[in-house]
């Protein structure tokens, strides 16, 4: 299994289910294939626009095993276990410990407001359940929790199986980046879409976000600009892609992601079942916006 993560981009997959909850391998696959064709350097399977947190459990082992055998080993591939609590994740954990994957993702625990002193018991005790590295996942808008500089260098220090983290804290990734005591192998994943051009200049150059799963002509263009140093059709591609991810919010954006994926021929349901399916009206204003964006 390739470990290294190199510059680029990772796109947090979709997971396609069908209308009772059941992953759909022939889609995901699909998905992944139009990834790595448009140069993904990585990949992560049940992230939040993965849906991780609503997907059956007996679903998600199937889920990580279809990512690994469609990388076949050409890159990384990251999986979310992302739980309310320590037990919940170690389950988790079980079920999937057996795999090769780079590493598990965390979050916060969810349902509650964690204070940092809780929050680092639940990432010590999740780390030391698996032989994998860990790696934090910080999503406060939907944890509640903020992964803060402190607490990353206490499970610096701590947690030997610790492996990076994904953030959109542009400043918390410059303060690690400066740090001597943080390890090179350590990696950092920037997740804040509207600034991964300005990033990437920074030398915040991995980045990590779902929008890519439906803009493959898009990121490929984009990374490809950014490597050659081409900073202005890069910056167009990365409004292109934020003008597409701006219209999916206006129509309401998990069921207007699926009617993408949908378009680009990945079959299935991509948003939570308790959303109200897409209609044939959005499926037209999604394949008009992403036409006008070059995707199709």
């Amino acid at each position: 299994m390739k470990k290294e993560l190199k510059k680029g981009f990772v796109p947090a997959l979709g997971t396609p289910l069908d209308e009772n909850g059941f992953f759909l391998k022939d889609s995901f696959v699909r998905q992944i294939d139009l990834m790595l064709s448009a140069g993904a350097v990585g990949l992560l399977a049940m992230g939040s626009m993965g849906i991780q947190a609503t997907i059956r459990f007996g679903e998600c082992r199937k889920v990580a095993e279809a990512a690994l055998e469609a990388a076949a080993g050409r890159v990384p591939v990251y999986v979310g276990a992302m739980d309310c609590s320590i037990a919940r994740a170690k389950e988790r954990l079980a079920s999937m410990e057996d795999l090769d994957v780079a590493g598990f993702v965390f979050t916060a625990p969810y349902y509650n407001v964690v204070p940092a002193p809780k929050a680092l018991n639940f990432f010590k005790a999740v780390a030391a359940a698996t032989s994998h590295k860990i790696y934090l996942y910080d999503l406060p808008s939907v944890t509640q929790s903020k992964i803060s500089y402190d607490m990353v260098m206490e499970l610096v220090r701590t947690v030997p199986n610790l492996g990076g983290i994904k953030t959109a804290d542009i400043n918390m990734i410059r303060k690690l980046m400066l740090t001597p005591e943080l390890p090179a192998s350590f990696e950092i994943l920037f997740s804040g879409l509207d600034m991964f051009d300005v990033g990437y200049s920074w030398g915040v150059c991995t980045h990590l976000d779902g929008m890519f799963t439906c803009v493959p002509a898009n990121a490929k263009k984009m990374y490809e600009a950014l490597a050659a140093g081409d900073e202005n059709t890069a910056a167009q591609c990365l409004s292109n892609i934020l003008f597409l991810r701006d219209h999916m919010l206006t129509l309401d954006l998990m069921p207007a992601y699926s009617a993408a994926m949908n378009l680009l021929g990945c079959k299935g349901i991509f948003n939570q079942d308790y959303c109200t399916p897409y209609s044939e009206s959005v499926k037209a204003s999604m394949k008009e916006a992403m036409t006008k964006i070059g995707e199709f």
